[in-house]
């Protein structure tokens, strides 16, 4: 309602995980495309999600989605004439952030006008990052833009500026409108049950964490000595593999050593990836070889030293891990079907080479599945899985709710919202039992002495279930890093969003509700209008009982109400229904219908008259189709204006730039003929301002006395 009745061009809908904002998104297009006959819309998602995106908007809104692969758009090339691209003909798009950010693939999209985008997880659009140009030009392009997100903020005040920013423009400034709900404020009550499981270490591990522990303190010193983060990096890498499990640990330790034993330390660059496969894999669990290889101590020999010492110990650690031994003995005693996440996906496979023998319905998901993979291990674990081991890299969009309640966090991530992404997978819409999360919590580490009191806090003050304000939404991974490393309280300003959002638009929840209550009558008095039709002069007439339909005896008239533009199109169409009550007689038959319809002269009324009953519901469409005619005409000149070509900006020097230069002339027609169709679209919307009306009976309803 605030993008189609109020005109808002781009919304956040930032509702806590389970809400539904898929639902809310489909609704738009849905909307839009049954409006617009040449509608054409992009939704960029994780590669993860892609094809769950398309099953939704099949199954619930029977809509038809093209998933867009390399070799879905080589074969569509081929298909089409030359110079035609096949983002130009009408439909709906679905492609991951990974194959919009290639530079051939971007370029062509950029010279595309979009009726709408749909920006899933758009809190993946991070500053300066590849993935956030190629999204912000598209969305430069794009008359409307819906941004979907559950953790808008993460504590990094810029990094939420500028996704509020995306798609915006000096050309037309506009501040985006922001939906941030909880699940209290849509009335679904807080059944979660959170439990902070104290793990005790054995002295080996305790040493292996003090260890990486003083190794990463003096790492952190020589890199503030020089001015050079990257140590500091490598350090928060090894306490969080450290975190995670003594044999992750002892692996990035022996790469390390690899690292150093070779002449000089070698940076990981990381290449240009071109749109090659047809299936993208997630890469974000995997051990971070290029951060290994980073400039540590300049003193190279005692730096081997310590990895020495910290692998031995770590080794000598993972023979028997007590985190790993805890989750054996609580997954015996626990008999239901649970999730256990962890960060990396060595940990993972650690764990299910430990528990497969107990369990032999056991389901892994990790980064390097594909998205195929991925779909049909969710789907093997809905259908009867005891177990399912996930990264968080392959976690976000799974719907596991309707499967299982509970929830097992082995480490905990260092971004602490993904804590709520987590459990997001099973305390959403459709849960009917309480969900239940439990936290291992190793004893003598940063768990205990730094994140476990961060989670006592925030439950203390509810933040772990209310959207709004919630205090791990505004921890940023460095914040916690600070504290772990350096000893540095949490200091959490106070969340402002304003600055760069509005708030829905005024009187909007009592309008939706009175919207929500038009459309339940519809269905009531339509429901049972199919049976036993009569003609009469091309107009379906039904009758029931006032028993049955629930409805006071009288008649029920159903009329198109149109509103027309100037040019004669019908730019708003809704039904619209009387209910006259009156005393109409008991009908058996479908001559007491006719003679019924000649008697109450159903079908001899004017439309003049019944118009008058609507005078207030055309003027209110009216004064919506005027805002948003308004609203859409500005965002034209956004659409038809200049901009830099963020596909030039991202591809590497030389790999295309005959290609880009051989195409400039290409570029200015269709900058030309996009700005051509603005002005026309402009022309178009400013005779919504001017509008006619037309009613017509569609449909009558007798409602007798008793039944047929």
């Amino acid at each position: 309602m605030a993008m189609l009745r109020d005109g808002h061009t781009r919304i956040l809908i930032a509702d806590a995980v389970g809400l539904g904002k898929t639902i809310q998104a489909g609704l738009i297009v849905r909307q839009l495309s049954t409006e617009q006959e040449l509608f054409r819309a992009l939704i960029v998602a994780p590669a993860s999600l892609r094809e769950q995106w398309a099953a939704e908007l099949n199954a619930r809104f029977d809509l038809q989605a093209n998933v867009v692969t390399a070799s879905w758009l080589a074969h569509a090339i081929r298909e089409l004439p030359p110079g035609v691209s096949p983002w130009a003909l009408p439909g709906i798009y679905i492609c991951s952030f990974e194959f919009l950010r290639q530079p051939e693939v971007l370029r062509p999209l950029e010279d595309t006008a979009w009726d709408l985008l749909v920006v899933d997880e758009a809190h993946a659009a991070t500053i300066g990052s590849a993935r956030r140009s190629a999204v912000n030009a598209v969305a430069l392009r794009s008359r409307r833009i819906v941004l979907l997100t559950a953790t808008p903020h993460a504590g990094d005040d810029d990094e939420f500026r500028a996704l509020c920013r995306i798609g915006g423009s000096e050309i037309r400034p506009d501040r985006i409108v922001l939906f941030r709900r909880s699940r209290g404020d849509v009335g679904i009550p807080h059944r979660r049950r959170t439990v902070l499981l104290p793990v005790t270490l054995s002295e080996s591990e305790r040493l292996t964490h003090r260890l990486i522990e003083r190794y990463a303190s003096d790492l952190c010193h020589e890199s503030r000595a020089r001015g050079d983060s990257r140590a500091r990096l490598l350090a928060i890498v090894l306490r969080k593999r450290a975190l995670s499990s003594v044999s992750a640990l002892a692996l990035s330790c022996r790469k390390r050593l690899a690292v150093l034993e070779t002449e000089g330390q070698h940076e990981i660059e990381e290449q240009l990836s071109l749109p090659l496969d047809d299936d993208e894999v997630l890469r974000e669990d995997d051990s971070p070889e290029s951060i290994l290889a980073v400039a540590g101590l300049a003193d190279v020999a005692s730096e081997r030293r310590w990895l020495k010492a910290i692998l031995e110990a770590a080794e000598a650690a993972a023979i028997r891990e007590s985190k790993l031994e805890r989750l054996k003995r609580l997954l015996v005693k626990i008999q239901e079907p649970a999730i256990v996440f962890t960060e990396y996906r060595d940990t993972l496979l650690r764990l299910y080479d430990h528990l497969r023998l107990a369990h032999s319905s056991i389901a892994v998901l990790h980064g390097g599945m594909t998205a195929s993979e991925r779909s049909a291990v969710q789907q093997q674990f809905n259908e009867g899985g005891s177990l399912l081991l996930a990264t968080d890299a392959a976690a976000e969009g799974l719907n596991l709710q309707h499967r299982c309640r509970l929830v097992i966090h082995f480490e905990w991530p260092w971004s602490p919202a993904r804590l709520e992404q987590r459990t997001g997978r099973v305390d959403r819409i459709g849960q009917t039992q309480v969900v239940h999360e439990i936290m291992l919590v190793a004893s003598d580490t940063a768990e205990r002495l730094v994140l476990a009191p961060l989670i006592q806090r925030a439950a203390r003050a509810g933040a772990l279930t209310q959207s709004g304000g919630r205090l791990l939404d505004r921890l940023s991974e460095s914040h916690v890093a600070s504290a772990i490393l350096e000893g540095t309280s949490i200091d959490v300003a106070p969340l402002s969003l304003e600055a760069e959002t509005v708030s829905a638009p005024v009187g909007l929840v009592r309008g939706a509700q009175d919207e929500a209550t038009r459309i339940g009558q519809l269905r009531t008095w339509m429901q049972d209008a199919g049976r036993g039709l009569s003609q009469g002069r091309g107009i379906p007439v039904a009758a029931i009982g006032s028993r049955r339909g629930g409805l006071r005896p009288g008649v029920v008239r159903a009329y198109t109400l149109t509103l027309l533009a100037e040019s004669g199109a019908a730019i708003h169409t809704e039904l619209v229904v009387v209910h006259e009550g009156q005393k109409v007689g008991c009908l058996k038959t479908p001559a007491d219908v006719r003679l019924a319809i000649r008697a109450l002269g159903l079908l001899d009324d004017a439309p003049e008259g019944p118009l008058r009953l609507f005078e207030e519901r055309v003027q209110e469409v009216s004064a919506s189709c005027a805002r948003a005619a308004a609203s859409l005409v500005g965002r034209e000149k956004v659409v038809s204006g200049p901009i830099v070509s963020s596909a030039q900006q991202l591809v590497q020097r030389g790999l295309f730039d005959r290609r880009l230069e051989s195409a400039s002339d290409s570029r200015a027609r269709s900058r030309d003929a996009a700005i051509e169709e603005a002005r026309h679209r402009a022309r178009a919307l400013d005779g919504w301002s001017r509008t006619t009306v037309r009613l017509k009976l569609y449909a009558v309803l007798l409602v007798a006395e008793s039944a047929r």
